[in-house]
């Protein structure tokens, strides 16, 4: 047998742990990709440069699983840049520190409109402006976040496909199974592509209760029945069990208020900058049967101002008992709209905006209203941990330098979309029993109606509300005994006018909080925000979506602009609007899911912190917030043995559900 050489060998040897620190400075010094020496001043202190003039030009070529892992150590060093400077900066100090700095001086709002986002922290204040602008200058962070898009090659040598052998699904299955099967580095945590039934409507129908966006799924209003029954007049089947509900109820997915958002026309086609990528805005109409089996009855591929002005496509399997043909490609197209839809509304409203954007107000805003002592203070500040600088990161890298790339609007166009997002938060609406209830969801019914036994997300959340609800209200009975004695808080009041304020956090949702009620919850909202809601929608990320044709970020090629054109569409056609001629963007895509769904380290769970908090508050003589935090950690212990019981409950036992294990559960927005 012939010894093989040692460039072979290595050649054959997969960099199981990232590469090299220093080798990687070498290259990154070899090949000029440095930050430019950009002042904050010439920007009016936005974090995002406006110009790419003498910006490094991106390499020429590279390697699919090289560029991935390049971009992961970059994007971990972009973020470990912003931690130290926020830690220099005193926003998120390592070590605790007592300042003579007025809080109100150090977090303050950046100046509203100035930038693409909604509401957020001046990371350069006017206070000590000079020094501050000085380390920030030093530091290069303006343009930093630069750096992600010339790490991205014009040609992956190794890219798959677009090759003949990596045109068809069947191909690009098999691809995904062959690097899962290797586990080498990166390619090692599985993904929902090595399912053979992952293109189905069950699992289609499944991650709308279990999958990253299990938040939004609601009851189908009578405007949206009555409008799918019209149109399926000539489906006598279809057109029975739309009009007669019976036993089953009806829920939806909409996004058809996409262009509204964006700030586009009815009937105005949702394109990215170059033309390239395309957006829908899908409507998906779903039975939920008595039994709690949820299938899609009919998808709006691209809603344009109304049902009979859009291309609707219903199932031709009525029951979910039927066969389904794994080459209806016209079905399968619309579910891949939905999914499409459904990204950018995950990732930019349930994710962006309604965990990391919205919890970094409370933030600044309770460091501008609460002294140290208040006990509100106490409660929240443990759920406050990195996140100020990791969306200082997101704002400077992933949204300019990732989401832009792969979305199918324009830039102008995403950041409305994010602002409307913000614009439409409803504070006390997503309350979880409230939010549940509206969206259909009976939280009394959630344990026991067999109805609803697939939606794990719902019955975990409403128990995980009520456990830190309890936990709220228990510390926050130390030190405040009336409502007259919140309504008299100044601090209190403070904290809603910052939040509110058109000047501050400009979230008008926001209470007014008069009553010992109120406040508990309004610190439990935050306290979930943070917790166990972020970690909900973030960390299956990977397994959802990093597999492509599952979840794609935009289509590739136009929609079709009738049904009879859909109708005829075939596997090709799929196939074609997957970016599977765009390796730079099927890298992102599939790549983005790993950069934010780490694992969440032991000591950075809920139930370390119930179980810290318990300990100190033991040793020093606190005895109320010492029984308040062991009540936490035991029923935290205890959703463990539940939240693994509704998982078993689960029709579908291919993936446990179980990123909300309290063991798992981040206790703040991490990443």
């Amino acid at each position: 047998m012939a010894t093989k050489s040692p460039l072979s060998t290595v050649r054959a040897t997969p960099l199981k742990g990232g590469w090299d620190e220093g080798v990687f400075d070498s290259e990154l010094l070899k090949q000029s990709i440095v930050p430019r020496n950009i002042s904050a001043e010439e920007t009016g202190e936005r974090v995002t440069p406006p110009e790419d003039v003498g910006k490094p030009a991106p390499l020429r070529t590279g390697t699919y699983r090289g560029t991935k892992l390049a971009l992961t150590q970059m994007t971990k060093r972009i973020e470990t840049r912003f931690e130290s400077f926020f830690d220099v900066a005193g926003f998120e100090t390592s070590v605790p520190l007592e300042s003579d700095v007025n809080p109100k001086d150090l977090y303050t709002f950046q100046e509203s409109g100035s930038d693409n986002y909604p509401p957020h922290l001046a990371i350069i204040p006017k206070v000590d402006q000079v020094s501050l602008l000085k380390i920030f200058d030093f530091m290069r962070l303006l343009d930093t976040g630069t750096l992600i898009g010339t790490l991205l090659p014009d040609e992956i040598l190794d890219f798959i496909h677009h090759h003949p052998e990596g045109a068809t699904l069947e191909a690009i299955e098999t691809r995904n199974r062959e690097l899962l099967k290797d586990k080498e580095d990166i390619f090692d945590e599985d993904n929902i592509g090595s399912r053979p039934d992952w293109w189905t409507d069950a699992v289609f129908a499944q991650q709308q209760f279990i999958g990253v966006n299990p938040t939004t799924i609601q009851k189908a209003s009578q405007f949206w029945v009555d409008g799918f029954t019209e149109l399926a007049k000539s489906n006598p089947d279809m057109n029975s069990l739309l009009s007669s509900p019976g036993e089953n109820s009806f829920y939806v997915q909409d996004c058809s208020y996409f262009r509204k958002a964006v700030g586009a026309d009815d009937h105005a086609d949702m394109v990215s900058n170059d033309g390239a990528r395309h957006l829908p805005a899908a409507v998906t109409l779903f039975q939920l049967t008595k039994e709690g089996v949820l299938h899609p009855l009919a998808i709006a591929i691209d809603y344009k101002g109304s049902l009979k002005d859009s291309v609707v496509i219903f199932n031709k399997r009525i029951s979910p008992t039927e066969p389904e043909p794994k080459d209806d490609w016209a079905w399968r197209y619309a579910k891949t709209c939905a999914q499409i839809s459904d990204w950018l509304r995950h990732e930019v409203t349930v994710h962006l905006v309604n965990t990391h954007l919205v919890e970094e107000v409370t933030i600044v805003a309770a460091h501008r209203a609460f002294s140290t002592k208040h006990p509100v203070y106490r409660l929240l500040q443990p759920h406050w941990l990195k996140t100020l600088s990791v969306n200082a990161a997101a704002r400077a890298t992933l949204v300019p330098n990732v989401i832009t790339k792969i979305v199918g609007v324009t830039d102008p166009q995403l950041y409305s979309f994010t602002g409307y997002a913000y614009k439409n938060f409803n504070w006390t609406g997503k309350y979880v029993p409230d939010d549940l209830k509206e969206r259909g969801f009976p939280p009394e019914e959630l344990a026991s109606n067999p109805k609803f036994h697939n939606y794990a997300y719902g019955r975990n959340m409403i128990l995980m509300w009520q456990v830190l609800r309890k936990f709220v209200e228990a510390v926050i009975a130390i030190d405040i005994y009336s409502d007259k004695q919140v309504e008299d808080d100044k601090e209190i009041a403070a904290w809603s006018q910052e939040m509110r304020s058109d000047d501050g956090g400009q979230l008008k949702s926001f209470p007014e909080i008069k009553t010992i009620a109120g406040l508990v919850d309004a610190v439990t909202m935050c306290i979930h925000i943070a917790s166990p809601q972020h970690t909900a929608i973030n960390y299956l990320q990977s397994y959802y979506q990093a597999f492509v044709p599952n979840k794609p970020s935009a289509l590739f090629a136009p929609l079709p602009k009738s049904l009879a054109e859909l109708k005829a569409y075939e596997e090709d056609d799929l196939v074609d609007a997957y970016p599977v001629k765009q390796a730079r963007e099927w890298l992102l895509a599939s790549h983005l899911p790993h950069l934010l769904s780490y694992r969440v380290a032991e000591d950075q769970n809920l139930l370390n912190f119930a179980l810290s908090t318990a300990k100190l508050a033991t040793l020093n003589r606190q005895d109320q917030l010492a029984a308040a935090a062991a009540q936490l950690y035991a029923d935290l212990m205890q959703l463990v043995d539940v939240f693994k019981k509704n998982s078993q409950d689960m029709d579908d036992q291919t993936k446990p559900y179980d990123v909300m294990d309290p063991k798992v559960t981040a206790v703040s927005i991490l990443l």
